[in-house]
Order: C-alpha cells, then structure tokens, then sequence
C-alpha cells in the first residue's frame, strides 16, 4: 500500500509542475503518463466526498480536471477493476457512466488509487525515470554520475535516463549545481535544498561507507516516518552530523511526566516544501507550532502511559480535531491535561476539564491552520503536498476555476471558450446546491 501511496504523490507533485506549462506540447509527450495520472488524481480529490453522484455531475468534474473522455473512461475502468471506485455504466457503445462514486473519502486513498492505475497508462521509461530520479535525490543531494547510475540500475536504459534527466533539470523539478563534486555535477530538489547541496555531499561523502549508509538510514527513518523517535541503535555522532548540515531538525518535548525531556526528529524541509508547492507560504510561526504538535502527538503515542490515554494514531486525533473542533467531550482522559503543555502554551489547543469526571480532560482546537498542515505530513508521510479537494464555497467563488497549484495553459482561452468553462463552474454550484 505505502509504495502505491509513494508513487501516486509523486505523480501528483510532478503534476503540479507540469501543468504550469502547455501540457499538450510535443516536448511533454514522454510524460503522457504522469499528466494523465495527475490528471485522474485531481478528479478522485474532487469527488472522493461526493458519494454516489450521476452522470451530469461526474461529467462535470472530469471535464474540469482536463481528462477527456476516451482517457477518462481507462482511468476508471482501471480504479473499478482495483476496487476504488463503484461505477454503472449505460448501455451505449461506448458505454457513457450513469452512476460514480469513489469509494473512501480519504486523501491517502486518492494518492494510492493514483499509483495503482499508474501501470494501465502505460508510462515510458522516460516518464519512469523522471520519477526514479526525483526519489533519488529526495532525502540528499546526488551527484550525477551516482544518480545515472541509481536509476539505470533499475532496469532503464542509459538513453532514457539522460532524456529525463534534461526533462526535469529544464521543467526545475531538479536543480543542478554549476560547481562539481569530485568531478561530477549534483542534483538536488529545489523544494527541499536550496544552495547548500554541494556542502551536504561533502560532509556525506567525508563519512566512510558504513558511517555514509548509517546516515542514509536515520534520513530514511525520519522521511518515512516523521516525528517517530529514532532506533536506540542509532549512532549519536551520525546523528549530530546530519543535524549540522540542515538534513536533521532535532527538538525537544518537555511534558509534566517527562521533566528531562524527549527529543523528536524530522527534516527541517517538510513543512517549508508542502507550502511550496501546496500553496501560500507558511509562516515561521505556523512552522514551528505545526513541528511542536507533531512532536507532541507522537510523545503521546510513544511515551504515553495506556492507562492514561495513549495515543493509537496521531492521523485519527488530527482527523477529528479538524472534523468536530473537539475530542475527549465524552471521553475525557487524564493525559490530554498532562502531556500537551507546550501546544495549549501556544495557543494552538484548549484543555477543559470534565466536570462529570474530575482530573480527566477533553481538548479543543483553536487553530486550524497547524492541525491541518500536521494532518498533510501524517497523511502523506513524505515530503509532498497531498491533492486539494475545493470546497462548494471554492468554487462558487471560483469566477474561473484553477486546479491546485498550477495554470492550465500559457495563453488564455478565447472568450467564447473561457465562457464554456465559466458555465461548467456554475452548473456545479447548481447541481450541488440541489443535492
């Protein structure tokens, strides 16, 4: 599953690129695949919320995602066969849908049904390697020559590899450097590393090969996994040399049971590259109280006593945060008033006590804007921002639509076209205001 989710917020990010740009340009034909893909991603984000919705309706938002309808109909044909989408199909030839529903209302679920039908859109091995070489250089800047050599490794060929390696270096989806390590040039992601890459190569690159894949495995630990306390085996001085170049940020939870405090790790990027390339960019302040959050959820789901309240799953507790503005209300538990000083500290929770069950607490949300970004980085689990679902709101304020972050084409549509799409967005705002 987490492999499907990986490639499916892969394709979505590398969309959100592409799309800036005239994507029916012959020099964007080797990525077919990905366009379609993300394509099909910003459709199952657009309806996944629906339920079940009938044929005017589900014309509407395939129309809006740009998926024409030959593409439209593989795309779901494919989730159907996997299982993720429910679909009645008219009698006609082509057969039209009568009746679509995405069948879970979860971001998570949208990125791996992106991934899964990735295969059916029959990708080319430029289009592979662009997403091998992303991957690649995702947790630490790489020379060239050990990226060629990575991607090819995978079964590619060397030609397809150096296409796509122009492909992404001009669309800047990769960076790389005019200076050279050893000889080579790097290539570093833009939207993680800024210009310290050929700083952190050197410092990895001093470290002998068992010390280089120690590091490589606390990197991984932490990308995969963020918050989560690192293994006892892991070795200390490694640690401090990844958090002296910028790959580790490492912080501190003090709680009423934990007087010396608990340390907590995640890449200093995570938040900065989901504003990037998710939208407006966040503040230094809903940085550091989103980080702060993160760390103490995971301080409850780890540290936590059982017998106090400990967390199962810090998705769930954010989940419901945002979904009713509260938890605990008929539940309260002791470790609500005890382990999250610093969030209430902040401003970023309220703390009631019970007054049915003294001692125990429930907890109130009081800014949305942290949980909500904590929730992108539990999801996701990665450095990559998640699809947006608009809102009926959104769109009925959308004079003319916008797909997430990005402009469809480089010119303008002609007036009597950009009066179509216009009716588009408002017969959605009709149909919905029916349902």
């Amino acid at each position: 599953m987490k492999i499907l989710t990986d490639l499916g917020a892969w394709i979505v990010a590398i969309y959100k690129v592409l799309s800036r740009y005239n994507v029916d340009d012959p020099a964007l034909d080797e990525l077919e695949s990905i366009i379609m893909g993300g394509r099909a991603a910003e459709f199952f984000s657009s309806v996944r919320s629906l339920g079940s919705i009938e044929n005017k309706l589900y014309d509407t938002h395939r129309k809006l995602a740009g998926l024409r309808p030959s593409a439209a109909r593989k795309v779901v044909e494919a989730a159907a066969n996997r299982g993720f989408v429910t679909v009645q199909w008219t009698d006609e030839s082509p057969p039209l849908v009568k009746r679509f529903e995405f069948n879970t209302d979860s971001n998570v679920e949208v990125l791996r049904a992106t991934g899964d039908i990735f295969e059916t859109l029959d990708p080319t091995p430029v289009a592979r390697a662009v997403i091998e070489i992303l991957r690649t250089t995702l947790l630490a800047p790489r020379r060239l020559d050990d990226t060629k050599s990575t991607v090819i490794a995978t079964g590619l060929s060397e030609s397809s590899v150096n296409q796509a390696i122009e492909l992404v270096c001009a669309l800047k989806l990769i960076n790389r450097t005019r200076e050279t390590e050893a000889g080579s040039h790097l290539l570093f992601n833009p939207h993680v590393f800024a210009n310290d890459a050929v700083d952190v190569v050197r410092t990895l690159n001093s470290l002998n090969p068992s010390d280089r894949q120690h590091a490589q495995d606390i990197l991984t630990h932490i990308h995969q996994q963020p918050g989560v306390p690192l293994p006892e085996r892991t070795d200390q001085r490694i640690l401090q040399v990844l958090i002296k170049v910028g790959l580790v940020d490492y912080s501190k939870i003090t709680t009423g049971t934990s007087k010396h405090g608990v340390y907590f790790a995640t890449r200093p990027q995570i938040w900065g590259v989901l504003a990037q390339t998710g939208g407006p960019p966040l503040s230094k302040d809903l940085i550091d109280d989103s980080k702060l959050f993160l760390n103490s959820l995971r301080y409850g789901e780890f540290y936590s006593d059982p017998t106090r309240g400990k967390i199962i799953n810090p998705y769930w507790i954010v989940n419901a945060l945002l979904r009713d503005g509260a938890i605990g209300i008929e539940k309260p538990v002791r470790a609500i008033g005890e382990d999250y000083p610093l969030v209430w500290s902040r401003g970023i929770i309220n703390v009631v006590e019970s007054r049915i069950y003294p001692g125990r607490y429930s907890m109130e949300l009081l800014k949305a804007d942290v949980a909500s970004a904590v929730r992108d980085v539990l999801s996701a689990q990665k450095i990559l921002p998640s699809p947006k679902t608009h809102t009926a709101e959104e769109v009925e304020r959308a004079g003319r639509f916008v797909s997430p972050g990005a402009v469809r084409v480089e010119r303008e549509l002609p007036p009597e076209l950009r009066k179509y799409h216009d009716e588009l967005v408002f017969g959605l705002r009709t149909m919905r205001k029916r349902r």
